[in-house]
């Protein structure tokens, strides 16, 4: 029995959850590029060999657990991208002393962030698409987390700059309406229209409002929120100042940042320190 047939024997006993489909997926697609690139990156054989074989074994935990969706899901996750294409493509990047702890950090990362609320995941999905390194990943993502989770180190003053953003980018249907802080550096705006009824989804984006805005997509947020007006001295000049900015919808403000939405645009109006 060769070692990939050992593993899914093994897992298919303990897990109720394993998918052969998403097994043969990795087989097909991930794993191969991986084992490619280890070889290209000149390690010693033996090495390259036990860390794909810790990559499947991982990969195999992760499928029994329901970490890793298959591509026919439409879902997204951290997992899945580690493992299909962050570790691929990156992982034989780094110096080969460490790339076995990188390894680890990702699955530990991953694990943890399926216990955490879907608009956590969903930050830390959409800044790894950008990544092109691994290289101390966990530092990487840990700032990432202090953007996410922590109040921003620069509180708005009346240097405050404006920056539109367009939802229609994400969906074009989105008309942005009531919005709300998940936390104080990201914002969840939902659509004027689709609520959240019996248990599905409304429609919804995110934005993390660090000094560039992020647009973070759907957030898989399932409240629904009255439209409110805090409105602030910056947030009524623009509206004076700016030719893009009409009458408000909905407004919401904090010690750090503040954003509008408008009775006629698919934009956001986000404020963040100059």
């Amino acid at each position: 029995m060769s070692f990939t047939d050992e593993l899914e024997a093994n897992a298919r006993g303990r897990f109720v959850r394993w998918n052969p489909e998403v097994w043969k997926e990795l087989l097909q697609g991930p794993a191969p590029r991986l084992g490619a690139a280890l070889s290209q990156s000149g390690a010693p054989a033996e090495k390259s060999e036990e860390l794909l074989r810790a990559y499947l074994s991982l990969g195999a935990e992760g499928i029994g657990l329901g970490y890793l969706y298959p591509a026919s899901a439409g879902r997204q996750n951290f997992f899945t991208l580690a493992w299909t294409d962050l570790v691929p493509r990156l992982l034989a990047l780094v110096p080969e002393p460490a790339r076995a702890g990188t390894l680890a950090q990702l699955w530990n990362l991953g694990e943890n962030l399926e216990s955490t609320p879907p608009w956590v995941q969903r930050i830390f999905h959409r800044v790894s698409q950008r990544l092109d390194s691994l290289v101390d990943i966990e530092e990487r993502l840990r700032r990432v987390s202090a953007l996410a989770m922590e109040p921003p180190e620069r509180k708005l003053d009346d240097a405050a700059r404006a920056v539109l953003v367009d939802l229609s980018r994400e969906d074009s249907r989105f008309l942005p309406g009531a919005l709300h802080f998940l936390s104080p550096g990201v914002l969840c705006v939902h659509d004027r229209h689709r609520h959240a009824v019996a248990g599905r989804e409304a429609a919804t984006q995110g934005l993390l409002l660090a000094d560039t805005v992020l647009p973070l997509g759907g957030m898989g947020c399932r409240e629904t929120p009255e439209a409110t007006h805090e409105l602030t001295p910056r947030l009524s000049a623009v509206a004076w100042s700016d030719p893009r900015v009409d009458a408000w919808f909905a407004t919401v403000a904090n010690d750090w940042r503040a954003a509008g939405t408008l009775d006629t645009s698919q934009h956001v109006v986000v404020l963040v320190p100059a």
